[in-house]
């Protein structure tokens, strides 16, 4: 009888000492670098999407570049060391789109793309304020309201804030952003007290004294 008693405690104990890893695999584990476990960007956009405005952006990229050159070589700009940072700026921003597109590859795994998703934001939204693309010619300007389209695409699919571009969506982003925070907080509590039921209910074996 006593060793009939000492193996259901222990089975019971094994089993207590389950239910954390069980509970944390349900939520996630708390890591929170894997943050498109579906691989669809909150479901909104399939890969292709993803894949194909990665590419337009790339070629946009390059055209605006381009043209920017040649708009600063016939404005008041030319050989100044304005000249010079905004040329660097827009540099860096076309190099952030080819990075982005090489690792986007078929769209299929967001996680992977995201750093080079919130550099792209980053850079453009540099160019937006050194360069003001707008103020040069229309062609510009046109160029530079289609890499818009695609930026705020990235930042949809991503969830990441961009406060680039002709309007002011910061409220919306922040929302978004709170609304992902109290996410997180809510599987933290959920956590523990997954853990705090297990332990109370570990505490109530009647253990031999």
């Amino acid at each position: 009888m006593r060793k009939h008693t000492l193996f259901s405690i222990l089975a019971a104990a094994l089993v207590a000492l389950s239910l954390p890893v069980v509970a944390a695999a349900q939520w996630g584990g708390g890591n929170r670098q894997d943050r498109y476990p579906d691989n669809r960007g909150r479901g909104r956009y399939d890969e292709r999407a993803v894949r194909d405005s990665a590419h337009r952006l790339d070629r946009l990229a390059k055209d605006f570049e381009r043209d920017m050159d040649r708009a600063l070589d016939r404005s008041r700009t030319n050989g100044s060391s304005r000249e010079d940072r905004i040329n660097e700026q827009v540099h860096q921003f076309r190099r952030s789109a080819g990075d982005y597109k090489s690792r986007v590859g078929n769209g299929r795994d967001l996680n992977r793309s995201a750093d080079e998703a919130r550099r792209v934001l980053q850079e453009a939204q540099q160019v937006d304020r050194i360069a003001r693309p707008r103020w040069y010619d229309n062609r510009l300007s046109s160029q530079w309201s289609a890499i818009q389209r695609e930026l705020r695409f990235i930042s949809d699919v991503y969830g990441f804030r961009y406060d680039g571009g002709y309007g002011g969506r910061n409220d919306d982003y922040r929302r978004n952003d709170d609304r992902r925070d109290d996410d997180y907080r809510r599987n933290d509590d959920r956590r523990r007290d997954d853990r705090d039921r297990n332990n109370d209910w570990l505490q109530r074996i009647p253990f031999p004294q």
